[in-house]
């Protein structure tokens, strides 16, 4: 009886999986006129007409945040196994048994900053959770026709975005999960606020630790920046991976987890990220990252620190990201968490 209910389980599994690929590939095809954008610049390279860079709007929604997942280059999406899932899939939040926290920063390029953190609590029917994201570029002097070398004030323009989450175990292999957010972009002259939505699902496939997950993210109406503007699309982000422990088993005394993913972006060309995180005694984590077709990043790397006191745990992670142009300084995450 067991058995057949674990096959039922698989099969409807499957066909979530296949219903969302199918709308993925749907949704993000080109158009049959696709190949009328210029596909190459002045130096042959790549353009970014082809990219889409430059249609949406709230593009720091876009920038990873959390240093562990980010020291994983960003393949997190089945990985999602603690209060990150936050941002990365909403349905790894399932995995929460009481109380978990965390708080993150980030230098990003330019002189500009992210704050982020997030709350979650399992009540028994499911796992609940709040999110908060704020971005800030770094203060520049305000010019005008008449005073293009500068006017003496300074302008600050920023982001903030706040969000409810909710997750839950269907059975002990799937897991579905979801995000509402309401976000605001501060222009100095103007400000633009949103609706957007989340989804993910994760997936334990029963052959050894293999799981697998998906995420839609940052799915929201389009947006007028000025009245009677253009309208600029969200950045949504689909994600597709796996992860699975190659060495050791999770939680023992030394185990290695891989994952890699593969993401179709409105405004850019597709990425795949890998990532490696090893653990020694639970207590010191090691992690490397790779993603491809990036303009300004590429490898990451990052430690963890976790101790454990009375059944609460608290851990301590930073990154590190290589900025390949030499153009700005290299991106930096601190992140600081617990569970309890």
């Amino acid at each position: 009886m067991i058995l057949i209910e674990e096959k039922t389980v698989m099969k409807k599994g499957l066909l979530i999986w296949g219903l969302i690929l199918t709308a993925a590939v749907w949704l993000f095809a080109p158009p049959a006129g696709a190949d009328l954008i210029p596909s190459s610049g002045p130096e042959g390279k790549s353009g970014y007409w082809r990219k889409r860079v430059g249609i949406s709007e709230f593009p720091f929604l876009k920038i990873g945040q959390g240093a562990r997942a980010e020291a994983m280059g960003g393949a997190f999406t089945s990985v999602a196994d603690d209060v990150n899932a936050t941002f990365w899939n909403p349905a790894g939040l399932a995995h929460i048994e009481h109380v978990a926290y965390t708080a993150n920063y980030t230098r990003w390029l330019a002189g500009s900053k992210l704050f982020s953190g997030a709350l979650a609590f399992n009540t028994g029917f499911g796992v609940i959770g709040f999110s908060a994201v704020s971005a800030a570029a770094q203060e520049f002097e305000v010019t005008t026709p008449t005073a293009p070398w500068g006017t003496g004030e300074k302008a600050q323009v920023g982001d903030i975005a706040i969000g409810f989450l909710f997750a839950k175990k269907m059975t002990d292999k799937f897991m579905m999960g979801g995000q509402v957010r309401w976000m605001q972009e501060n222009l100095y002259l103007e400000k633009v606020s949103n609706i957007d939505y989340s989804v993910g699902t994760y997936f334990y496939t029963g052959f050894k630790s293999a799981r697998v997950g998906m995420g839609f993210r940052n799915l929201g109406p389009d947006v007028k920046v000025t009245e009677g503007g253009l309208s600029s699309t969200m950045p949504t982000i689909f994600s597709v991976g796996g992860a699975m422990e190659v060495l050791g088993k999770k939680g023992g005394p030394a185990y290695v987890t891989l994952s890699a993913e593969h993401s179709f972006i409105t405004d850019y060309a597709p990425v795949n990220r890998f990532g490696a995180e090893f653990w020694i005694q639970n207590t010191l984590a090691l992690r490397a990252g790779y993603r491809t077709n990036v303009e300004l990043e590429n490898w990451s790397g990052g430690l963890g620190l976790k101790y454990k006191i009375k059944g609460s745990a608290f851990t301590l992670d930073v990154s590190y990201h290589n900025e390949t142009q030499g153009f700005f300084a290299s991106p930096i995450r601190f992140s600081v968490g617990g569970s309890f």
